[in-house]
C-alpha cells in the first residue's frame, strides 16, 4: 500500500506504527556473526537483529510530536538514507469495498479519488488512497478494497522524516501488514485490538487478506470478563458469523484456528472459553522468534513489528528464515 521507492542501503530498517494512542518504533539492524546474540532474522543472506522496540504515547492527538521524540531518543543510529515503513492503525484509515472501475490499471486510483466522496468522510481533495484486490470473492463479484487516509494528517509525518534524511519506503494499513504474521501456506483468523481502537477481525489465507472488519464497539477485548459467559458467547457468535461467511458465501474450507492479539491479563482464559464455544483451537498470536527478546508481550508493538515484517517479506515472498 502506498509504495514509494526502495533503497539499496538497508543496514537499518525502521518501522513506525501510528495508532490512536501511541506511536511505536521498531528497528532491525544487520549484524555480523560475532555480533549475534539471541535469535536473528535471516534475509537476503544477511542476519538482522531487532535492536529497538519502543513506543511513545500521543498527546493532544499529535502523532508528529511522538515521532519526533522517538527519533530524537535514538538519533545515535544515524537514520539518514535508511528506509522507514509507516504503518497506520485503524483509527487513521477508512476502508470500503467497491466495484473495480472498468478503466486501465493506471487510472484506477485517479478514478477512485472522486467516486469515493460519498463513501468516506475524508474530502476528495484530501484523500490519500490505494487499493488491493480481494483474493476470494462471492461468485460473480469483481470488487476491490480501497484504503483511504487524510493527506493532511500524513504529509507532516512524511515531511519530518524526510527532513531527518530518512527514506519513506511506503505506507501500509495495519490490517494489511498483519498478513505477514502467518506462514505463507496457512489460513487463519486473527482478532486484535490496539489501545483506544475498535477490535478487528481478519481472515488471512496464504498471506492475503480475505476478510477484514471491525467488531461492534460493545466488544472491548481489553476489559472483557472471562467469567461472563454471556458476553463471551456474543463474541463467539461474531467470530462464527465471519467463519460462516468465509465457508458459505466464499465457499472456502473451514478455518481450524483463531489467534488473539489482545492485551488482557486473562487472555489465555478467554481463548480457552472461546475455543470451547466454537470447537476451534484458539491461542495467543506468537511473536516471531527474532522479536521475542524485545517484544512488549502485550501486543502494544503490533503495528511496528508488522511494519518490519511487511517491509521484509511483502517484497520477497518465501524469505522468512530465523536462526539463533
Amino acid at each position: 500500500m502506498f509504495q514509494f521507492f526502495k533503497t539499496n542501503k538497508k543496514k537499518l530498517i525502521v518501522a513506525l506504527g501510528i495508532c490512536e494512542s501511541s506511536v511505536q518504533l521498531a528497528i532491525l539492524k544487520v549484524v555480523t556473526e560475532d555480533q549475534v546474540s539471541g535469535s536473528v532474522l535471516m534475509h537476503a543472506g544477511e542476519a538482522w537483529q531487532l535492536v529497538v522496540n519502543d513506543e511513545e504515547l500521543i498527546s493532544d492527538h499529535n502523532p508528529l510530536a511522538a515521532i519526533e521524540t522517538l527519533i530524537s531518543r535514538y538519533d545515535s543510529f544515524d537514520f539518514k538514507k535508511h528506509p522507514v515503513q509507516l504503518v497506520l492503525g485503524s483509527s487513521l484509515v477508512e476502508q470500503v469495498a467497491v466495484e473495480r472501475p472498468d478503466v486501465p490499471e493506471q487510472d484506477i486510483v485517479p478514478t477512485l479519488q472522486w467516486t469515493l466522496k460519498d463513501l468516506v468522510s475524508i474530502p476528495a481533495d484530501d484523500l490519500l488512497l490505494d487499493y488491493y484486490d480481494i483474493p476470494v470473492q462471492v461468485a460473480g463479484a469483481k470488487k476491490i478494497n480501497v484504503v483511504a487516509t487524510s493527506r493532511k494528517k500524513i504529509q507532516p509525518l512524511v515531511t519530518f522524516l524526510a527532513s531527518q534524511g530518512m527514506q519513506v519506503a511506503g505506507i501500509v494499513n495495519q490490517d494489511m501488514a498483519l498478513t505477514q504474521w502467518l506462514e505463507e501456506e496457512l489460513r487463519g483468523m486473527l482478532v486484535s485490538q490496539s489501545a483506544g481502537e475498535r477490535a478487528q477481525l481478519h481472515i488471512i489465507a496464504k498471506q492475503q487478506l480475505v476478510v477484514s472488519r471491525r467488531l461492534p464497539a460493545a466488544f472491548n477485548l481489553a476489559t472483557i470478563d472471562p467469567e461472563d459467559i454471556g458476553e463471551l458467547e456474543n463474541l463467539s457468535i461474531e467470530l462464527q458469523r465471519s467463519q460462516d461467511f468465509y465457508t458459505g458465501q466464499l465457499r472456502q474450507a473451514p478455518l481450524a484456528d483463531i489467534e488473539l492479539a489482545i492485551d488482557h491479563k486473562n487472555a489465555k482464559a478467554i481463548a480457552e472459553v472461546i475455543g470451547a464455544q466454537l470447537g476451534m483451537q484458539v491461542s495467543m498470536l506468537a511473536y516471531p522468534a527474532w522479536a521475542k527478546e524485545l517484544a512488549a508481550g502485550d501486543y502494544s508493538d503490533l503495528a511496528a513489528i508488522s511494519g518490519l515484517l511487511w517491509f521484509m517479506f511483502s517484497q520477497a515472498p518465501g524469505a522468512k528464515g530465523t536462526s539463533s
